[in-house]
Formats: structure tokens, C-alpha cells, sequence
């Protein structure tokens, strides 16, 4: 009991880091959207550009969604100038194919085709979503064509770098929560029938474990992790898995509830809906998603109120626990409800559309679990009480009494053992995904989030213990160039190959090597002064410029001679805060690129 209190909050827990996750500030979109609905599906960037504006249809700033519709849509929209670096965030993961155009004032056009009919490898930065970086400084003006089998929702936001990164840690740490409470249940529940052999335990446990791979789908998780090259599973996975689940859910209502022997009307009902759902999950292998889909969705909001109405009915027949059993599906068919809803274009509402359905499912699994214990120890208890009656009249009454108090206590240690295996797998699933928050998705380095971090700490800890302080800043030389030519799958390589150098080079324990941003990186060299700070940056431009880079564009490729600037700061009395000695080293960086480019210059 206790177990399941601890994972409703943990679930909880995991919504209040959601909301915190979707209420960091980012840089909203000032000008409205204007759409256009494109029956022909060979209309070309060319052609919209030269659109009248009068066939634009303009909805505002708000989420543009339109529900399932095949055919293209176009929207445009314009971006204006910023002096930090940016990202294009379109939310919502289950968008077949989507290319986005960013057109300079001068005409240049920065192009990215996106969707989950690609490899997720592909994409320009790992995400759940589809993110890809804003052209740095100049107003853009921007569109986008999106044609999909799925709901066509283009929730946009453009975030500052930074501020991206740190929303994520919340939302993944929420939905490392979620999926942590799945994968307990599944444990605690096949745990409970080996020790119990009741088939309620077992078919639940597959129950949820199709309900987290659906929830993984829904999410844009499954897709980032369980199957990023997988697109015939992509495809399918909703309508899949969506189907699987509630098989065996009328499976597992069936035994729970004792459906057969309690009444042979709703069984039979319950038999239809769930050779329906194996229908779906089967039909899914073979059709089109878009017409498996539209029999999911219907029969998904048919099926739960169906269970809500038979949990209503044992809950008047007197059945015990049958209360929670109700509140279970109600807050699953209602959270159904509202993302049915959502992908259908009928309500607006980003937050319910993307965590609505998650949120329904954990607190349904949470509740039936709950629903099994309660129902499983009432049995035992029953049974208890007639065996504990009738050895009120055996001659060994008391030894047995003894014998069954010994058994309950070591089921009660097997389970507080259980409980803390639990909460130790959590701990390391939560201390994993801390890893990851602090990790860049592209170099393995430390991200931005880590450095900024990291610099104020050591900024306070050399200021209490009077120890110096350094920091490198390094830049690739002429890296847009290098993309332009190359591509950006050759300018991703230079990076991770550039971080590979860098990190070869620091080896002191608390050095710390970190990704800036974009082309820059950062290295805090603690306790060092500024002549074996110089030395440090000095091996590191040796380290890039003396050694080609091979195999970046391509096997028979040439080599690619790459070259960095770097500046040198460290830590003087005039500085206030860790921002001072940042700056200092961002100078000295812009002198070096000043001097004429793979060039080490110190803060002065």
C-alpha cells in the first residue's frame, strides 16, 4: 500500500515538473501566422512567395492546428533580429514531413526537411520535437509546408538556446518519473503473481507495458530511443500499441472483476470490444495510418466509456473497491477525451494535447494497481479468516497461528526489500537523467547549462580560498562556410572530432571541457594562472590545426584543414561575478579572430 503511495507521488511530482517545463519563458512570436491550404500538392516555395496576401488566411499568434487533413499546408510567419543565438521549435513529434525555409533579407534561403518518415539521426538537433537553429542576427522571414497522416498541429515556439535547454531538464525528468512508475509497476505486479499466481497481476503487467509503449509513441520518446531507425514501426506504433493495450485490458477486467461469473451481458460486451481493439492492432500492420487512426480514436472513446458504465454497475451490485476502479477509467477516458479532442482541431490547448493523455494513463495505471492490491488482499484476507476459523477447532491452533504470523512477516520484508530496490532504481534513473541534462546531445561535452553552472561555482570558490582562476574560449574558424560547403552533417562531425581534441588534451580531474554554443567551446582550467592557461590554449591550436581532420564529408573526401582562435582570461580582483570573467575571455577570443584568425590572444 505504501508502495503506491509513493508512486501516485511520484507521479505528481512528475506533473508539477511538466508544468514548470512548459512555463519557462521563451521568446514568443510577435507577428501573426497566416496560413495557406494547398490543394495542389506541387506548389512550390516560389509560388507562395509570390502568393497574393490575400490567400493567406491569418489565425494570430496562437497554436495553428487543423486536424487530420492529408493535403499540404503552408505557414509563414517572420522572425525578427536577435543578437544571441536561437532555436525553431516545432512541438509536436507525430509530423510526417515538414520542411522549413529561413529567407534572409538578401534572399539566401537556409533550408531543413524534417518528419518522422526520416531516421531520427537526421534530424538537426535531437529532440523530441523537430528543433533546428535560428539564422544568427538578421530579421528572417520563415515557411513552412507540412503535410502529414496525423493530426496537422504545428505548435511553434522560438526559444534563446539556453533557455531551451533548460526546459527540457524538467519535462525529461517528469517523463523519466512517468516511465519510472511504469516499469515499477510492471515489476511489482509480475512480482506479485510469481508469489501469488493470480492471472489479474500478470495480464495488468502487459497491460502497462503496451500503455507505456504507447505513451512513449504519443510522446516523441519511443522514437528518440526505443526505435530512432524503426520507420515501419513508427508508422504503426500509435494504432499498434493503442490496440495491444486494450486487449489486454478487457483481458485483465475480465479477471479482475470476475466478469464471467458476475455477469455474462457485459463480458460478452467487453469479449466484442477487445476482439475490436485486436482487430485495430491487426489491421494496423496493413493499412494506412490514416485509416487506422480514425478507428482508433472512436472506438478508444466508445471502449473507456464502456468500462466506466460497467464499473458504475459493480459499483451498485456492491463490489468491493469497485469505486476506485471507476475513478481510474474515468480520469483515463477523460484525458482521451480532451487529446482526441486536441488532435482533432476542435480545442486549443498545447499543454492538454501533449501531457493530457500521459497524465490520464498514470494515474489510471496507478489506481488498478491499487484496485488489484486492495481486491487481492481482501481475498487473502477472507481466506485467512476461514482458515484462522477452522484452526479454532484443531488441536494445533496455536502453532499454526504462529507459523502464519512468521509467513506475513517475511512477505512483509520481501516486500519493504522490494520497495527499496524500487526506490533504488529510481534514484539511478533520476541520477542518469541528470547526466543527460548536463550532457550536449551532439559532442558528449558538458552543455551550456553545465558551464554555466560550473563557471559560478568555481568564480565563489576561488574568491573564498584565493586560488586563480581560467577560462578558454575557443571559436571554429570560418565554420558557416565550412557548413555551406560541406553540409551540416560535415560540420557536425568537425564538432564531435574537434571535441574529441579538446577533451583528449584536458586531463586534470576538475578541468572541465563544455560546448558554448554553436561552433564555441569552453574550457575552465581551476587553479591555474595565466601563463599555464596560454600553454593549455596553445596545445589546443596546435592539437586542431596541426592534424587534418579526415573522413568528415564523405570516405574519399580529402581532408579538411580546420583551424580555432582562442582567448585567455583569468581572474582578477575587478571582477564581480563569473559574467566579468566570461566577457574578458569572449574579448580576448574576438582580438584573436581580430589578429587573423588561428591565433591566441590573452585578456588584457
Amino acid at each position: 500500500m505504501n508502495g503506491i503511495r509513493s508512486a501516485i507521488f511520484a507521479v505528481l511530482s512528475s506533473l508539477l515538473l511538466i508544468t514548470i517545463g512548459a512555463c519557462v519563458a521563451e521568446e514568443s512570436i510577435t507577428p501573426e501566422i497566416a496560413y495557406y491550404k494547398a490543394e495542389n500538392s506541387d506548389v512550390s516555395l516560389n509560388d507562395i512567395r509570390e502568393m497574393h496576401p490575400e490567400n493567406w488566411t491569418y489565425i494570430g499568434s496562437g497554436p495553428p492546428s487543423f486536424g487530420y487533413d492529408n493535403t499540404p499546408h503552408w505557414l509563414k510567419l517572420e522572425l525578427n533580429a536577435a543578437s544571441y543565438y536561437r532555436l525553431f521549435h516545432l512541438q509536436y513529434p507525430l509530423l510526417d514531413n515538414v520542411d522549413v525555409y529561413f529567407i534572409s533579407p538578401q534572399g539566401e534561403i537556409e533550408h531543413y526537411n524534417v518528419g518522422d518518415k526520416k531516421p531520427f539521426y537526421q534530424r538537426p538537433i535531437a529532440a523530441d520535437g523537430f528543433v533546428m537553429p535560428v539564422p544568427f542576427n538578421e530579421p528572417h522571414e520563415v515557411f513552412i509546408r507540412v503535410q502529414t497522416s496525423s493530426s496537422v498541429s504545428v505548435p511553434i515556439r522560438v526559444w534563446e538556446t539556453s533557455a531551451f535547454h533548460q526546459a527540457q531538464g524538467p519535462r525529461y525528468v517528469a517523463i523519466g518519473l512517468y516511465f519510472g512508475v511504469l516499469i515499477c509497476m510492471v515489476v511489482y505486479n509480475l512480482f506479485g503473481y510469481v508469489v501469488t499466481r493470480e492471472t489479474s497481476f500478470f495480464s495488468y503487467s502487459i497491460y502497462v507495458v503496451f500503455t507505456g509503449l504507447l505513451m512513449a509513441a504519443l510522446s516523441g520518446v519511443g522514437f528518440r530511443y526505443l526505435w530512432p531507425n524503426w520507420l515501419w514501426l513508427q508508422e504503426r506504433a500509435i494504432t499498434l500499441f493503442g490496440g495491444l493495450a486494450f486487449v489486454f485490458a478487457t483481458l485483465f477486467i475480465t479477471q479482475l472483476l470476475g466478469l464471467k461469473k458476475q455477469s455474462k451481458a457485459w463480458h460478452a460486451g467487453l469479449l466484442m470490444l477487445g476482439s475490436f481493439a485486436a482487430l485495430v492492432a491487426i489491421c494496423s500492420l496493413f493499412l494506412p495510418y490514416a485509416i487506422t487512426i480514425f478507428m482508433l480514436l472512436p472506438f478508444a472513446v466508445i471502449a473507456c466509456f464502456y468500462v466506466l458504465i460497467l464499473g458504475v454497475a459493480m459499483w451498485i451490485k456492491g463490489m468491493q473497491h469497485a469505486q476506485i476502479f471507476t475513478l481510474a477509467w474515468f480520469c483515463f477516458l477523460a484525458s482521451i477525451i480532451f487529446n482526441s479532442l486536441g488532435y482533432l482541431g476542435l480545442i486549443d490547448g498545447q499543454f492538454i494535447q501533449r501531457y493530457a493523455i500521459m497524465i490520464g494513463s498514470g494515474i489510471e495505471v496507478l489506481l488498478l494497481s491499487w484496485v488489484i492490491t486492495l481486491m487481492y488482499s481482501a481475498e487473502r484476507t477472507e481466506k485467512l479468516g476461514a482458515q484462522e476459523q477452522m484452526l479454532k477447532h484443531a488441536v494445533a491452533a496455536q502453532e499454526a497461528q504462529r507459523v502464519l504470523n512468521e509467513e506475513l512477516e517475511v512477505r512483509v520484508e520481501d516486500r519493504t526489500r522490494e520497495l527499496q530496490e524500487v526506490s533504488e532504481s529510481l534514484q539511478k534513473a533520476n541520477a542518469e537523467l541528470e547526466r543527460q541534462s548536463n550532457e550536449d546531445g551532439l559532442t558528449k561535452l558538458f552543455n551550456r547549462r553545465f558551464f554555466d553552472t560550473r563557471i559560478r561555482e568555481e568564480f565563489q570558490r576561488s574568491r573564498r580560498s584565493g586560488t586563480p582562476l581560467a577560462l578558454i574560449l575557443l571559436d571554429i574558424d570560418h565554420f558557416k562556410p565550412l557548413n555551406d560547403t560541406h553540409g551540416h552533417q560535415a560540420g557536425d562531425a568537425v564538432l564531435i572530432e574537434f571535441a574529441q581534441r579538446l577533451q583528449s588534451l584536458a586531463t586534470r580531474a576538475n578541468d572541465a571541457v563544455c560546448r558554448y554554443g554553436g561552433e564555441e567551446f569552453a574550457v575552465i582550467l581551476p587553479a591555474t594562472q595565466l601563463a599555464s592557461a596560454e600553454v593549455v590554449a596553445d596545445r589546443f591550436l596546435k592539437a586542431i590545426s596541426e592534424k587534418p581532420f579526415v573522413n568528415i564529408s564523405g570516405a574519399k573526401a580529402p581532408p579538411l584543414n580546420v583551424t580555432a582562435s582562442a582567448g585567455v582570461a583569468v581572474l582578477e580582483d575587478t571582477m564581480d561575478n563569473a559574467t566579468d570573467l566570461v566577457e574578458a575571455a569572449d574579448t580576448a577570443l574576438y582580438a584573436a579572430k581580430d589578429q587573423g584568425r588561428n591565433m591566441l590572444s590573452l585578456a588584457t
